[in-house]
């Protein structure tokens, strides 16, 4: 049998429809259908394309009766198939005939049954309203310009069969709501005229103008003038409509009679026609919310473009607006191409399960070693798939996604096609031939050199393969082969590990599966030796690429740098050592060992260099080195004699072979080629050698890496001692001797090592007597084997970043929280005292922040409860609260407080000088249990000193008051013999500093002078009434005064601050006082003297009052021309004059 024969559809004879693009066309000639019918017949409705067109429907048919109907949108890239779904809706919706009876529904193989039944109650509803469904499909771009309104209606209009131009649709309007719109079309027909090329030149038509004027003579006065009316009323629009228009025109054209059919309106490619302009998209969005909303909800607008409405901020405007999202991709290209293209006839599939199956080892060697290989499932679709093997399915998807990064070839459309192509080129060859995987690059070669991705040069040199005699063909296809391997992707995570190796090659070039390959395999070997000999390939290992002259060029700078380096040996083996201590560096940096029960981070540090390593200060240390620079028996031995209790790891590698020293070279050639040239862009054929190096580049690091991996894993690690450690991985053998070098590193480690020290810290922190109970610990805390070696630690004194830093470093390597757990309970229970800035932190006060910048030492004291009772006792005598726990830390306050009271127990004459205090101060300047062991000793002296300091300052707060006021009485009585009397008693007490002693010998001084000042005060009041009555007696008695009013009066008295003298309040000492510094003596005796001239001065002031008041005035200004005037002046201003002078003098300015 023949492919052909196998195939359900013969590739010879029948075309692929549309040449696999669909386009919405309105066109209905013979070629049209003819193509339409086999898109339906080849329609796979299955897959996406069967969801989207359910999931339109049942969203129309559910949203008819309600207020809104939904919209949808399709998207996809480039041949995706959105034109052939939106196109196959168009005809489905309406279930378009064909001239032999056939209707689009029954030319679509098996439409799936939920599809099926949304188009049976389509048709019921539409049967409901009297009117047959309705497609209006268009493609956006074909429209006018930036009039969208209008663009949309011409697609509405011409599947009504109107007019596409607004202005002829409205004047068909006209013309049908008038009644003439048969009568016109039939009169126009008639002349033999075509109807539709008349309204196309609506504004010049003879023939419309003449029907118009005969159902209508009014319209006009004759042809010329009716076609200048049909240019007035019927215009084109020189902007867009409104939507209000667009609605109404869309109801004219769909609803002539007022019931709306079912319709689906598409639109294609409306990204396409939005493009950048966001008026555009606007716009799209009305026409989408006009259409959901004010037409009944039976028109079903469907939009497409090459992005989901959220792929682009223009596209989002509209995604409120089409809320049934439709994503094509290629996942369905599988399903499309077995069943259109590679759908088998029944009687073929057994011959071909056999076939396979008695070929099954070719299959299997396809593309071994790569991600394309043979694979379990490949075994179920081997059939479906043939005459294409899965392996080269998967090899044209990977080259696919390699050479076409817009996508435009990895989608249905192109897949379609190329496959087609490349059945029917082997459609006569007998079964058990199979496509080779050459086929692609002559199906997309063309297209990749019009692209730029394939180089003219590189293009020619292919092409003129095919002309070399008898192994032309070969070679040839040999060549596209390498060019579409070379373009595949070698980062990781993407490499599918495809090279163009002879193997490789023949693998996708064998082409027929019957036949013995050997012969054929070594024949592609054969011709890629002699293209490599002749320049149009060149080798690379065992891999193969085509050459240019620019990559001739590069090639020959690499072998130059090659042969120079080649003979570099010192720096070949200082970049080998680099490189074997990156390797092991990245292994060693992914080890975070977690020490013990308390998982402790530990670190791991590299030491790459013969020479042995220092202290590694904590971390555990790799000791590096390979057989280029030592022996394995030199390592044994530095192992060996560094003893059991050694934790540095001996990693030994064994000595290299020459072919990594040989990749290292290529590396570095291929870097200094590409450091040398730069990355040039023009002309194309320098960037394709510079990509080609780079792809030697990194296949050349590749194979180093590889080759450094395996020298790794085979890697020897040895202990202290000498010990080897056996592991599956090298990975494996370091973590064993990690954690047995950690054990060598800390051995103390478990003394400290426990879960539940952060517990302890937490107690200790809380003052638990038992801090350690916690940890199973039942003895006294301070024994505890840590909290011994803390103590030793600390020794005279130590800070505490020192001593973690001592406790966390080899051999103990205690967690933190241990050391900190220590500290807080040694220093709580007064083993330890610890000093912050100078100044002691109490028990209970210390925390983890604090350790780092406080200092220890041990305490050389320590207090017994009842000690401790004591000194609350003694401070609470002082008034300082205090806790228990709170001993040393009160006792600064304590003593401040002692201070305090002498100082207030004494001071400045005539107070005694304040007590002695250097004990106190001694005290003072002690600290911890020291000071508080020498408070306890003078306990006795310091009570008696409270009491006696306590009554000493209460008595001194009783006198100084009584002090105080004497010396204000003696101020105010400065001048009077008593005070001349008693002076000399008041002198004796500050001499003397006698104020506190027994005997007050102020109060008796401080009564003196105070009837002695009470008695002066009373004569001096006396004295300044007696002058005050009789010199306001004399000023009443004058005329002057008499003749005044009240309130001339009242202010002349105030004036000269005439007031009646009240009598001082003298009751007691306080009123005394506050008379005398109102107004002294001194002052009484002034006011006496000063009373009869503020009396004087009030008299006079009296009568200067009575005195006439001067007026002062201008005379009358006037122009005087001649003797009468000046008389009349003389007369008006003498009569003014002798006015005045009855009030008063007159002064005349």
């Amino acid at each position: 049998m023949r492919i052909h024969q196998l195939l359900d559809r013969d590739p010879r004879q029948s075309a692929l429809a549309n040449g696999g693009q669909a386009r919405i066309s309105t066109a209905t000639d013979a070629h049209a259908q003819a193509e339409l019918r086999a898109e339906l017949e080849t329609f796979v409705c299955d897959g996406q394309y069967g969801d989207a067109l359910e999931r339109m429907l049942r969203s129309y048919l559910t949203q008819l009766d309600r207020p809104r109907q939904n919209a949808a949108w399709v998207s996809g890239f480039f041949g995706s198939g959105k034109s052939h779904l939106l196109k196959m809706l168009g005809h489905l919706w309406v279930n378009t005939n064909f001239a032999d009876g056939s209707t689009a529904r029954n030319l679509v193989r098996a439409l799936p049954d939920e599809v099926v039944a949304a188009l049976r109650e389509l048709d019921t509803q539409a049967a409901r309203t009297g009117r047959v469904a309705l497609a209006a499909s268009g493609a956006l771009p074909s429209g006018s310009g930036d009039h969208v309104r209008l663009t949309v209606l011409s697609i509405v209009m011409r599947a009504c069969g109107l007019p596409e131009s607004y202005a002829q649709a409205q004047f068909v309007f006209w013309l049908r709501g008038q009644g003439y719109l048969e009568r016109v079309r039939g009169a126009v027909e008639r002349t033999g005229k075509d109807w539709s090329k008349e309204l196309h030149n609506l504004y010049v038509s003879g023939p419309i103008a003449q029907a118009v004027l005969a159902c209508d003579p009014n319209f006009a006065r004759d042809e010329r003038e009716a076609r200048q009316v049909l240019r007035d009323r019927f215009p084109n629009p020189v902007s867009d409509v409104t939507t209000p228009q667009f609605l109404a025109a869309c109801r004219e054209a769909l609803a002539p009679a007022g019931q709306l059919p079912l319709t689906v309106l598409i639109l294609d490619e409306v990204q396409q026609y939005i493009g950048d302009a966001t008026d555009r998209a606007v716009t799209i969005t009305e026409i989408a919310e006009a259409v959901q909303t004010q037409l009944e909800s039976r028109v079903l607008l469907v939009a497409s473009g090459q992005s989901a409405l959220s792929g682009t901020p223009l596209l989002q405007k509209l995604k409120d607006r089409f809320r049934i999202n439709v994503q094509l991709s290629d996942t369905d290209v599988e399903a499309v191409t077995r069943k259109v293209l590679l759908h088998k006839k029944a009687s073929a599939v057994e011959p071909i399960r056999a076939t396979l199956g008695k070929n099954a080892g070719e299959v299997s060697k396809q593309l071994q070693g790569t991600r394309l290989a043979e694979r379990p499932s490949d075994r179920e679709i081997a059939l479906l798939d043939y005459p294409l093997l899965p392996t080269r399915r998967r090899f044209w998807e990977e080259c696919f996604r390699a050479v076409d990064a817009a996508g435009t070839h990895s989608q249905l459309r192109s897949q379609l096609r190329i496959l087609h192509d490349a059945l029917r080129g082997i459609a006569e060859c007998e079964l058990g031939a199979v496509i080779p995987g050459d086929a692609l690059f002559d199906a997309i070669g063309p297209d990749l050199v019009n692209s730029g991705f394939l180089l003219g040069e590189l293009a020619t040199r292919i092409q003129e393969q095919a002309n070399v005699p008898e192994v032309g063909p070969l070679r040839k296809r040999i060549c596209g082969l390498v060019f579409l391997i070379s373009k595949l992707p070698r980062e990781q995570g993407v490499d599918a590990g495809v090279r163009a190796t002879a193997r490789t090659l023949a693998d996708l070039l064998v082409d027929q599966l019957e036949a013995d390959s050997g012969p054929f395999r070594r024949e592609v070997e054969k011709q890629l030796e002699a293209m490599a000999s002749g320049g149009t390939l060149m080798k690379v290992g065992d891999e193969y690429r085509l050459q240019t002259t620019q990559g001739a060029e590069w090639d020959r700078a690499f072998r130059e740098q090659q042969g120079a380096l080649g003979g570099r040996i010192a720096e070949l083996q200082a970049k080998q050592d680099q490189l074997f201590a990156a390797a092991v560096q990245r292994l060693v940096s992914e080890i975070r060992p977690k020490h013990g029960e308390s998982k402790v981070p530990r670190s791991l540090s590299l030491h790459a260099r013969p020479d042995a390593p220092s202290d590694g200060g904590g971390e555990v240390v790799v000791w590096l080195r390979d057989g280029s620079s030592s022996s394995q028996k030199d390592v044994e031995s530095e192992a060996r004699r560094r003893g059991h209790e050694d934790p540095v790891i001996h990693v030994f590698l064994p000595k290299p072979t020459g072919d990594l020293r040989a990749r290292i070279v290529e590396v570095e050639a291929a870097r200094a080629v590409l450091d040398a040239k730069g990355m040039p862009t023009e002309p194309p054929e320098a960037r394709e050698a510079c990509e080609s190096m780079q792809s030697r580049f990194k296949a050349a690091e590749a194979a180093r890496d590889e080759l450094i991996r395996e020298l790794v894993a085979s890697a020897k690690v040895l202990q202290g001692g000498g010990n080897e450690v056996y592991g599956d991985s090298f990975r494996a053998k370091l973590d064993a001797a990690v954690e047995a070098s950690l054990a060598r590193l800390f051995p103390r480690f478990a003394e400290g090592d426990h879960k539940a020290w952060p517990v302890a810290l937490r107690r200790a922190r809380e003052g638990s007597d038992e801090p350690l109970k916690i940890l199973g610990w039942d003895r006294p805390t301070e024994e505890h084997p840590v909290l011994r070696e803390v103590l030793l630690a600390v020794g005279n004194g130590v800070r505490g970043t020192e001593l973690r830093k001592s406790l966390e470093a080899s051999p103990y390597g205690w967690p933190r929280d241990t050391i900190d757990a220590a500290l807080i309970a040694l220093h709580r229970i007064g083993t330890l005292r610890a000093v912050q800035n100078g100044q002691p932190i109490a028990p209970g006060q210390l925390d983890q922040n604090k350790i780092s910048s406080a200092e220890f030492r041990p305490e050389k004291h320590r207090l017994s409860a009842p000690d401790k009772v004591a000194l609350r006792g003694l401070y609470q005598k002082a008034g300082i609260k205090v806790v228990s726990g709170e001993e040393e830390l009160k006792a600064a306050s304590f003593l401040d407080a002692l201070l305090a009271l002498a100082r207030a127990a004494g001071g400045d004459a005539p107070l005694p000088s304040p007590p002695a205090t250097k004990g106190i101060e001694d005290l003072r300047r002690l600290a911890g249990s020291e000071q508080l062991v020498g408070i306890l000793a003078a306990r006795e002296e310091l009570e008696s000193a409270l009491r006696d300091w306590s009554a000493l300052k209460e008595k001194a707060l009783q006198r100084l008051p009584g002090w105080t006021r004497l010396q204000r009485l003696a101020r105010c009585a400065e001048g009077l013999p008593i005070l001349a009397e008693l002076r000399p008693e008041m002198d004796a007490i500050a001499r003397n500093r006698s104020l506190l002693d027994d005997t007050d010998y102020v109060a008796p001084l401080a009564k003196k002078l105070e009837l002695a000042l009470r008695e002066e005060l009373r004569r001096a009041h006396a004295r300044c009434s007696e002058i005050f009555t009789a010199s306001q007696a004399e000023l009443e008695g004058s005329e002057s005064w008499q003749k005044l009013a009240s309130a001339e009066r009242e202010a002349l008295l105030r004036a000269q601050r005439l007031e009646p003298i009240g009598a001082p309040e003298l009751a007691d000492e306080a009123q005394l006082l506050a008379a005398l510094e109102a107004r002294s003596l001194r002052g009484w005796n002034e006011l006496a003297d000063g009373l009869p001239t503020r009396f004087a001065k009030a008299r006079a002031e009296a009568a200067r009052a009575q005195e006439p008041k001067v007026q002062h005035l201008s005379l009358r200004s006037d122009l005087l021309r001649t003797e009468a005037d000046v008389e009349r002046w003389l007369a008006v201003t003498r009569a003014d004059l002798f006015r005045r002078l009855a009030d008063g003098p007159l002064s005349i300015g």
